[in-house]
């Protein structure tokens, strides 16, 4: 399918009341899971000093996307959405304070941190695909690009404060005390839910196969969407271990401690280059072709992050990973706006289950396989490996045009 030659801008989608509250909401919400996130990377690191356990919080945290997003993009295509969110979001919401309570006392055991991190993550699993699906239909197939690129840098503005916030909050008073506050920033997507009417699921699959099985189907039979699902795995998988290792790139290769203020504006940079990158591609990039910025996405990122691996000093350090993070968001805002505009309301769910599976979870396999490896080898080996390999992508990755898809596609 061609580009479109007119899209709707971040104002049009902003326009519409649905997808506005929503939106503010996941965005408040996304400030408390990103200071979580930052302090579990910062705690994991505290009792352990591993990059083999950082790989392993990492799996905790979004190995749940891999196991139940499958699940999560059914639900999404066939049951009611708007329960699925609100009862996902208490499940986080309840977990994050017995998260909160057990590390109260400033002791908590690696095993122990594991299992609440993927029990919280366990919610997020099935939420996730169902909140990918729901978002482009309250915007509206005009503003498809201006939702996803508003909802990139929505999770990438929260990755900027949250961090910043968290770093100073850790320092300053402790990991229960930041926990406990994401805890409360649930509330804000919960409110959201309840005053937003969601159009119900109004696909019918006719199998189980169909229902859990259907968006790799889909995948394997349109090119238009299996080749964006495919890029995006193999890039987290090989390209996005450095996340679950930024703390071991401050205080290894920074020279910073990473419990420290300094390491939460670091992190912050990461998010705002990236909150920067999905904001150029919902309004400068708007028009640009989808091939182009792949290549500028995969290349650009490949040389940053081999030079930020480089790097000794934080000050410059901060530019590197501001670069990195731009890079980095240009790629999956662009191909996710590619494969929603290739299918119909009918199967968003289940193309939306394998695209979380590609996105979030592949990533903890790839930290899995790369803590250890840190370990064997050296920080610098395993992410060097990681920039050479974006760029290879970049060089030889192409997507294929094709026409909107349905439930149709199913029964050939």
């Amino acid at each position: 399918m061609p580009d479109t030659p007119e899209r709707g801008t971040t104002r049009d989608a902003l326009a519409i009341p649905a997808f506005r509250r929503l939106y503010i909401g996941s965005f408040l919400s996304g400030i408390g899971r990103w200071m979580q996130a930052a302090a579990l990377g910062v705690l994991a690191w505290e009792i352990s000093g591993s990059s083999g356990y950082l790989g392993a919080i990492i799996f905790a945290n979004l190995g749940p996307l891999a196991l139940l997003s499958l699940v999560g993009g059914s639900l999404a295509d066939t049951g009611n959405r708007r329960k699925i969110l609100f009862l996902t979001q208490i499940w986080q919401l309840v977990w994050t304070v017995v998260l909160a309570v057990n590390v109260a006392d400033g002791e908590i055991s690696q095993n122990s941190l594991l299992v609440i991190v993927f029990i919280i993550g366990l919610g997020q699993g099935v939420y996730a695909p169902a909140f990918t699906s729901v978002i482009p239909e309250l915007a509206g197939k005009k503003n498809l690009q201006a939702a996803v690129a508003l909802n990139s840098m929505s999770m990438n503005g929260a990755r900027v404060i949250g961090p910043a916030l968290g770093g100073w909050l850790t320092s300053r008073f402790g990991f229960a005390e930041v926990f406990s506050l994401n805890a409360v920033t649930y509330l804000f997507v919960l409110v959201a839910i309840v005053l937003t009417t969601i159009p119900p699921a109004s696909a019918e699959p006719r199998n189980l196969r169909d229902r859990l099985f259907g968006g790799f189907r889909i995948a394997f039979k349109a090119p238009q969407v299996g080749r964006p699902l495919t890029l995006m795995s193999l890039f987290s998988f090989f390209c996005l271990p450095f996340i679950g290792q930024l703390p071991a790139i401050a205080e290894v290769n920074m020279g910073i401690d990473a419990k420290s203020t300094q390491y939460g504006w670091f992190y912050a940079m990461f998010g705002f280059g990236a909150l920067f990158g999905a904001s150029l591609v919902g309004t400068v990039l708007l028009q640009a072709r989808r091939n182009i910025l792949i290549r500028l996405s995969c290349i650009g990122f490949g040389l940053t992050l081999a030079w930020l691996v480089f790097l000794r000093s934080i000050t410059i350090g901060y530019f590197a990973i501001f670069f990195v993070g731009l890079f980095y968001l240009i790629l999956p805002t662009t191909l996710s706006t590619y494969w929603q505009e290739h299918v119909d309301e009918n199967i968003r769910g289940r193309v939306a289950a394998i695209w979380v599976l590609s996105f979030g979870g592949t990533v903890p396999f790839g930290n899995l396989i790369a803590g250890p490896l840190v370990d064997a080898t050296s920080l610098s080996a395993v992410l060097y490996f990681g920039a050479a390999f974006a760029m290879v992508l970049g060089a030889f990755f192409r997507l294929k045009p094709g026409p909107v898809i349905g439930e149709e596609i199913l029964s050939d």
